[in-house]
């Protein structure tokens, strides 16, 4: 009993030293972070925009730029698969996207590495591969270009990287944004300058340039500089410069030859800018404007030049003007400046001679002289008048002309003001111009005229009341004063129009009215014909007569005349006894309700689709025995039941109309006949003006930018207004369809707004066709119902129903192009707003563009256009240098038959993003059994076949692709036909799907064993080896050669009842495409180890000491054998 009790302590003893075996021993692997730097080196190549590298050392600010960053990790480091390395791009390189990619060398895969476009970390995450190789290293490269906006003032750029010997430093130069590497500009010193001050700024552009030289051929009318000073100059990007330290005169020489000024640099070449100063003095002051061109070169740069042009402020030698008129008192007042350049001139030849019409004569004692002072900017400051001792003035004449000569008594050398008047020697009895002329002693002349103004009769159009329809005058007579005997004035109205308001006149000499013993009114005179007044007394004041008329436009003869005219006529004796008569005349344009006798305006309510349409009528208030309003309602409106309405119209003093009390509709009728006229007739008991004001609506109908109306009204068949129109803009009208995009790291946000007119469409459907530089992402559609609010903006709404709503349709053709078709499965009378994606496959600074397209119908057909045009930016990784997009084909193919391809067999690519798919297209076999996916990102995809062809059981194998940049890949999927039901088949096995791997940049194609029983298809390589060289700006150092990394053959596949999906390289020689410089794409980077010795054994998993068991078991064997010694004596 107690040996049986023992034998099964041993066994739990055993059982529980495996468990702890199992459990504790085990060591587990977790994902850690590489702490220690493994970057070696980092190089860059700068491109300008033609794709060839730059030789020099000053950059675009937007450059593109390939880094290439070399790294390694040191034997026996530890690190195990699912450890990652992060480090950061510099801030100073703009990434458009995200990219992804894997460390490839050869066949083997290292790796993966992911940029974040927003942060700029780089991360890149190892596997298995670095735990049983030595010497591993490789390469990263990205393509991507300066970030303009991270460079601020300076144009000199330093970008640190760190590596793990310390840091390498580039220290970059950009070009400025200047139109021109030479400017020039030229200032005077101030008003009547002596001098002019240059200054002219080369190499703006910070060329390296040889043998600078800058040359200033001076003008005539100066001379040239004295002396010349040169400034080093710093260039912001933006181009704004600040003046810096003197230069060295040891750094230039200045030459004069003639006319000629020469600066050249003793340094070559020179690479920064500089400032060069000079000052010109002025030898000819009579010249107000200087041209002056400089000119830069050297002889490795064509010269430029730039010029400037100076406008010296001089003061004039004469000048003459009119200062002040009264027409009351008809004085005018007259200025002088003389010798504002401040000349010195001789006392012979200082005067002055002073002529104007003989209708004038110069006021006694009106006559002052000052001297001035300049300020400099020319601002002239009056001194105390010069003493009367200092000039002599005389009288001048000539034909038709009088005036004065004024002498200065000595020499002069400022400059002087003189002042005086001017009155008419006789009344004005018609407007004149008085023209006044002055000379100098030097021969320099100057001249100013006024208009003066007769004062005997003027007449003014007052404020018209057009509530009582009235128009109020005034006469203003013997303004100048002058004595008048028996003034008679007559008022007419010489197209008729108006009638005199007799009680409405009013005649006042200043403040005080006159009264009936002051003048006469003739009441014989018919009012339509106008009035006559007469003075009883004499008239040595000014006077005025106020008064109204009514006016009624249908009373102006002759018809078709809008303006009312007045004309008014004095008839007096003068102060000689001699009559004389003056005539004035005046104009009342009234309003244009007035001229049209109504008005009409609409306001469109987007919401509701419907214009509400107001006509004023009869504004005039004519009568009209059987009056009726004629509309003829356009652009198929539906007049709204029940909307009609017609209200008095309240017409103010000012004119401005309102709506007044609704009227009652036994007083109206209208109706709509069969040619879509409204026509509204009123009762011949309904006299005055009126409002109407109605609704139509534009539902179910094709809805243009503008609507128009013109209503009309009649009495009879006679029409009573003119044609009221009014037009309306009907927001979004006219628009069916519009388009928008917006970039979103490597795809596009697109936004399609449909019908915003809000037309009604029969059959709707929308047709976009893309550039081929994008792909088209099915599952990113969404079409949304849009609301409209009254004023016509559109707002996002629920979205719709694919299917059940809308069908949509997105094909591709053979050769990777294409469109999609959204049609609306019912009729639409709404805005709709399509959001959808599209995948960038286009290069950096490619245009992305989309053409859309509406058709439609509604009695007429309709289709509408439009195209957005999108310039993208693309930021890439690289191994290779090419800038070619790769493609997949897929061939279906049977089992049993591997030469039978299948039609019919539906595929759907996706793209992978970590754990995200998108799906970028759906393809059916042809009658080759093959599809083609262009134009692919480099990435990892997934192949899932959708639909079997007929006859064949469905294959569920998702097949993983790993596509670089240039590949041309294929790849075989094979169906099993549907088994007969009379003889079952075993179900076949899936088998692991070899993912298809390019050739590295640098690698040999990997030869692949024929086995000699049947085996699964080869693991597929690309057509070509591809390989670039680029430059680089020099950095702190240089990476060293990549090793040549083994040729490894593949591994024999055992094939299985179902065989996988294979990739094959494709052979289509048409796929080649010629390199470029630089890989545009996301493209995989390299790695890889040198050459090894030693077999390969398959990785070690688990604990690779068994020490722990082998103690457990001695142990438990000796306490077995010490138990049985025991137990059995």
């Amino acid at each position: 009993m107690l040996k049986k009790k023992m034998s099964t302590l041993l066994v739990t003893l055993l059982i529980l030293m495996q468990s702890i075996y199992g459990i504790g021993f085990v060591t587990t692997a977790s994902a850690n972070t590489i702490s220690n730097n493994i970057l070696d080196s980092v190089t860059m190549a700068v491109y300008d925009s033609s794709g060839q590298v730059v030789t020099g050392d000053v950059y675009e600010p937007n450059s593109t730029v390939k880094l290439d960053y070399t790294w390694s990790l040191p034997n026996g480091h530890g690190y195990h698969s699912g450890d990652t390395f992060t480090f950061t791009l510099p801030q100073q390189f703009l990434l458009f996207n995200d990219i992804n990619g894997g460390l490839v060398m050869g066949q083997d895969q290292l790796g993966t590495f992911h940029v974040d476009r927003t942060s700029h970390q780089v991360v890149i995450t190892f596997n298995n591969y670095i735990e049983s190789h030595d010497n591993v290293h490789g390469t990263l490269t990205f393509k991507t270009q300066i970030d303009k906006s991270q460079i601020t003032e300076s144009t000199i750029v330093k970008i640190t990287i760190p590596v793990n010997t310390g840091e390498q430093v580039f220290i970059l130069h950009f070009r400025p944004t200047v139109t021109s590497t030479i400017d020039k500009k030229g200032v005077s010193a101030g008003f009547n300058s002596k001098d002019i001050n240059w200054t002219v700024d080369v190499n703006k552009a910070l060329d390296s340039v040889q043998n600078a030289v800058v040359t200033d051929p001076i003008p005539t009318g100066l001379s040239v500089p004295v002396t010349v000073a040169v400034y080093e100059l710093g260039v912001h990007l933006d181009g704004t410069v600040v003046q810096g330290a003197l230069v060295d005169a040891s750094q230039y020489t200045v030459n004069v030859t003639g006319a000629n000024l020469a600066i050249r640099f003793t340094d070559s070449p020179i690479t920064k800018a500089y400032r060069i100063q000079y000052t010109t003095p002025i030898t000819d002051s009579n010249k107000v404007s200087f041209v002056n061109t400089a000119t830069f070169g050297g002889s490795n740069k064509g010269a430029v030049s730039a010029s400037a042009t100076v406008q010296v402020q001089q003061g004039n030698d004469l000048e003459k003007a009119e200062v002040g008129y009264s027409p009351i008192t008809q004085i005018i007042s007259w200025s002088i400046k003389y010798n504002y350049k401040e000349k010195t001139i001789a006392q012979p030849i200082a005067f002055l001679k002073d002529l104007f019409n003989d209708t004038q004569d110069l006021i006694a004692g009106s006559l002052h002289v000052y001297p001035v002072t300049l300020s400099s900017n020319g601002t002239e400051t009056l001194g105390s008048e010069l003493p009367a001792s200092e000039y002599t003035v005389t009288s001048e004449a000539a034909a038709g002309r009088k005036g004065f000569k004024l002498q200065f008594n000595n020499q002069i050398s400022s400059a002087y003001k003189i002042t005086y008047q001017t009155k008419a020697n006789n009344r004005v009895l018609d407007n004149a111009i008085i023209k006044n002329t002055v000379e100098s002693g030097s021969g320099s002349s100057g001249s100013a005229s006024r208009a003066v103004e007769q004062g005997i009769i003027l007449k003014y159009p007052g404020p018209a009341d057009y509530k009582a329809r009235t128009e109020a005058w005034s006469l203003v007579i013997n303004r100048d004063s002058q004595l008048m005997n028996s003034v008679v004035v007559r008022d007419t109205f010489p197209n008729k129009g108006m009638r005199f308001i007799p009680s409405s006149i009013v005649i006042k000499k200043g403040t005080v009215t006159l009264t009936s013993a002051d003048y006469v009114l003739d009441s014989s005179i018919d009012p339509g014909d106008g009035f006559l007044v007469k003075l009883t007394n004499p008239l040595s004041e000014p006077l005025s007569i106020n008064y109204k008329t009514d006016f009624n436009i249908d009373w102006i003869n002759p018809q078709g005349t809008t303006n009312f005219i007045n004309s008014a006529k004095i008839d007096w004796l003068d102060k000689t006894e001699v009559s004389q008569t003056k005539t004035t005349t005046a104009t009342f344009i009234p309003r244009d309700e007035v001229k049209n006798n109504g008005f009409k305006y609409g306001a469109y309510n987007a919401a509701s689709k419907e214009i509400t349409w107001t006509v004023g009528v009869n504004y005039n208030s004519k009568a009209a025995e059987k009056a009726a309003v004629q509309d003829t309602l356009e652009s198929n409106q539906k007049l709204i039941d029940g909307s009609l309405a017609v209200y008095n119209m309240i017409i103010p003093v000012d004119g401005n109309a309102s709506q007044g009390e609704l009227v009652d509709k036994s007083k109206y009728t209208y109706t709509v006949d069969s040619q879509n006229k409204l026509v509204v007739k009123f009762d011949p008991s309904l006299p005055g003006a009126y409002y109407i004001v109605f609704k139509t609506s534009l539902k179910g109908q094709l809805i243009n930018s503008m609507v128009s109306n013109t209503a009309r009204a009649f009495d009879g068949e006679n029409p009573i207004t003119n044609n009221l129109s009014a037009t309306l803009n009907i927001p979004m009208g006219g628009e069916y369809v519009s388009k928008s995009g917006e970039q979103s790291g490597d795809k596009i946000n697109w936004t399609i707004s449909i019908n915003r007119s809000q037309s009604t469409l029969n059959d709707a459907k929308i047709v976009d066709t893309p550039t081929s530089n994008q792909q088209l992402l099915p599952n990113s559609f969404h079409l949304f119902a849009a609301l409209a609010a009254v004023n016509g903006n559109v707002t996002k709404g629920s979205e719709l129903t694919k299917g059940t709503d809308y069908n949509l349709v997105i094909k591709t053709s053979n050769d990777g192009k294409q469109t999609f078709e959204l049609s609306f499965v019912n009729q639409i009378s709404s805005p709709y707003i399509l959001e959808y994606q599209s995948l960038i496959t286009a290069n950096d600074h490619d245009t992305v563009s989309n053409k859309v397209s509406l058709s439609g119908s509604n009695v007429t057909s309709v289709v509408k256009e439009t195209t957005k045009d999108i310039v993208v930016g693309v930021s890439g990784g690289s191994g290779t240098g090419s800038g070619v997009r790769g493609s997949l084909t897929v061939k279906k193919i049977d089992s049993a038959n591997n030469t039978l391809l299948l039609g019919g067999a539906t595929f759907e690519l996706y793209r992978k993003s970590g754990t995200a798919r998108t799906l970028i297209n759906t393809l059916t076999t042809d009658e080759t059994g093959s599809v083609v996916f262009k134009e692919l990102l480099a990435g990892d995809y997934v192949v899932v076949e959708k639909t079997a062809p007929s006859g064949y059981v469905l294959n569920r194998e998702e097949n993983p692709v790993t596509l670089h940049s240039a590949d041309v890949l294929s790849l075989n999927v094979i169906n099993t036909k549907v088994p007969d039901p009379g003889t079952p088949t075993p179900t076949p096995t899936p088998t692991p799907t070899p993912t298809p791997t390019p050739e590295g940049p640098s690698s040999s194609p990997t030869p692949t064993p024929t086995p000699d029983g049947p085996t699964s298809t080869s693991t597929p390589t690309p057509d070509r080896t591809t390989s670039s060289s680029t430059p680089s700006p020099t950095p702190s150092s240089v990476p060293g050669n990549t090793p040549s990394p083994s040729i490894t053959p593949a591994p024999t596949i055992t094939p299985m009842p179902s065989p996988p999906a294979v990739p094959t390289p494709s052979t289509d020689p048409k796929s080649t495409e010629p390199d470029i410089p630089i890989d545009s794409d996301n493209s995989v980077p390299l790695g890889g180890i040198p050459p090894i010795t030693k077999p390969e054994t398959l990785p070690v998993t688990g604990e690779s000491s068994h020490l722990y068991v082998e103690i457990a078991g001695i142990t438990l064997v000796l306490l077995g054998l010490i138990l049985r010694r025991r137990f059995t004596r």
